[in-house]
């Protein structure tokens, strides 16, 4: 009888910490896959087709595939020209999970995107904010109408979900 009460208590608690560092593992994996984006874009340099082709989320409802490779291409060449200072040879990309950074002035997002936005930050100044969908780039562009109110992601290579 003994044995079974302890397994009730070791089994749960098993349980739940192996839940957690399954979620744990999931950030971890997503973080590492937008530094390797950000890197491949400003250290290493990838040819944009390339870079399209293994980070640009493909979705049911993206327009069609040639206009959204030239989207996304159009934006990173955009984010390249906006962000010229990280193409020094040396750039730390620091990546956090939203929910975890604790970078201050973060913009607030709606609170349903929160678990899918990675920060990404520079010698602790934040550089942009990525939203991922299946483990993919869906955005990392954005918009707030003040200061203080919520931003909002533009899927601009997909149709509208919303």
């Amino acid at each position: 009888m003994k044995k079974n009460s302890k397994l009730r208590f070791i089994l749960p608690f098993f349980l739940v910490c192996s839940l957690l560092s399954y979620c744990q593992n999931q950030k971890t994996e997503k973080r590492e896959f937008v530094k390797s984006f950000f890197e491949d874009i400003f250290i290493k340099e990838e040819p944009l087709e390339q870079i399209s082709k293994e980070y640009r989320y493909k979705g049911s409802k993206i327009k069609s595939e040639d206009e959204a490779i030239e989207m996304f291409k159009s934006y990173i060449t955009y984010l390249k020209t906006t962000k010229k200072h990280l193409l020094k040879k040396g750039v730390a990309f620091k990546i956090d999970h939203y929910n975890d950074c604790s970078i201050k002035d973060l913009w607030i997002f709606e609170k349903k995107e929160r678990k899918n936005i990675f920060v990404v930050s520079v010698e602790g100044e934040i550089v942009t904010y990525v939203l991922l969908k299946k483990n993919k780039i869906f955005s990392f562009l954005y918009f707030r109408k003040g200061s203080e109110s919520t931003a909002y992601f533009i899927p601009y290579y997909a149709k509208q979900e919303f």
